[in-house]
């Protein structure tokens, strides 16, 4: 196992701007030598914090911020070349799921309705079932829909 996944979580520490350097190594060492998938859980592993700290870090400092943007490309990226490519023994019902889940790709199937022997559907208008000339209560409970009869 790597040394970097033996660091200690825990109360996270401030940020630094270095944690940019340790992300662009991590991403050297996930792609593609080690045929890794990129991670925000692997970069907390790295750095040695929670994956909330690094949300926190991003929202207080703009270029953290272009940093996670960019591991979720490189994530993105990875995942669609080993779902295309393939590669040894890859799931792909785990990359799938994990292109769906973090990149909202999803599948779409388009249905065509029509009527017997392909001719347009029929429309059927329904009259009016609570008509006040009726005396017929409406869902209200009232005649006419407003005032309560005594």
């Amino acid at each position: 196992m790597a040394s970097f996944f033996m660091a200690k979580i825990g109360r996270p520490s401030e940020y630094k701007p270095e944690y940019i350097n340790t992300y662009r190594e991590y991403i050297e060492y996930a792609i593609p030598e080690n045929q890794e998938i990129p991670t925000i859980e692997g970069l907390a592993l790295r750095i040695g914090v929670s994956r909330r700290a690094l949300y926190r870090w991003a929202k207080k400092h703009k270029e953290f911020r272009h940093t996670l943007g960019e591991l979720k490309m490189k994530q993105k990226e990875a995942l669609t070349k080993i779902g295309i490519f393939g590669g040894k023994e890859i799931n792909a019902t785990i990359v799938q799921l994990l292109l769906k889940v973090n990149h909202n790709m999803v599948e779409t199937d388009r249905h065509e309705m029509t009527g017997k022997d392909g001719a347009p559907l029929g429309v059927v208008v329904l009259p009016e079932i609570y008509e006040s000339k009726n005396n017929m209560a409406a869902p209200d409970g009232t005649a006419d829909g407003g005032t309560k009869e005594a």
